[in-house]
């Protein structure tokens, strides 16, 4: 059951419109601003809270709130409140009409070329100007491009940028294992580059154009850090 349920009201500032989903990090709603409007909040999970740096997440939040391009998600704060007497922390996001790239894929199966360049420039010029502030995505997936459809044609952003913030934090929450699929090989032990990204969006083109990774290996909540990369490894030599 999730967490907040509908016209429940954070802080005295947002009222939950609906439930969206949840991820490996977090319960996902729409909210509306006081003020505002419509936003998005990301609840984070008890899990995913414990086995994180929260101090961190906050810092590059607050960094992420100063961000502003057209194929990023913007990022308004982060904050906690109380419910049944446990805090929470959730990210208050932009509210974008449209889908993840994975939800188009369980329609779509892989899309036509044009369409899967147009949507990879554009989120690769997010990508680009984050990495010009210094900043390293760390977890970019087919789950974290988002497209919206406000326009003529779909727009691509980037979301949820650094969550993922170690191996051995993501091994230790559950439905997280088929991030390691885009993983940059240094990524396994720790190092994150800005190289491991671009890695990363190439994992997510081929996706596109294939609906296949370009390996395929069985990965279990019960896998370990070192299970699923070993796994991963043998799959890339048997290509």
């Amino acid at each position: 059951m999730p967490l907040l349920k509908k016209n429940e009201t954070i802080n005295k500032t947002y009222t939950v419109k609906f439930f969206i989903g949840e991820g490996a990090f977090g319960e996902v709603y729409r909210v509306n601003h006081k003020f505002m409007g419509f936003q998005v909040i990301k609840v984070l999970k008890k899990k995913y809270v414990e086995n994180s740096d929260t101090k961190k997440i906050t810092q590059e939040a607050i960094i992420l709130s100063k961000l502003t391009h057209q194929n990023i998600v913007r990022v308004f704060e982060t904050n906690t409140f109380k419910k049944n007497e446990e805090s929470f922390i959730f990210i208050s996001m932009e509210f974008i009409s449209g889908e993840s790239i994975s939800d188009l894929l369980k329609r779509k199966i892989h899309l036509n070329l044009e369409l899967a360049l147009k949507i990879q420039i554009d989120y690769l010029e997010g990508l680009s100007y984050a990495h010009k502030n210094k900043i390293i995505h760390r977890d970019i997936n087919t789950d974290n491009i988002l497209l919206s459809y406000g326009e003529s044609e779909p727009k691509a952003l980037l979301s949820d940028f650094g969550l993922a913030q170690d191996i051995k934090q993501l091994s230790n929450i559950p439905n997280a294992g088929g991030r390691y699929l885009y993983f940059a090989p240094e990524c396994f032990t720790g190092i994150y580059l800005f190289s491991s990204d671009v890695f990363s969006c190439g994992i997510v083109f081929y996706k596109m154009i294939t609906g296949f990774f370009p390996w395929e290996c069985h990965i279990e909540n019960k896998d370990s850090a070192d299970d699923i990369r070993h796994k991963i490894i043998v799959s890339r030599k048997n290509i």
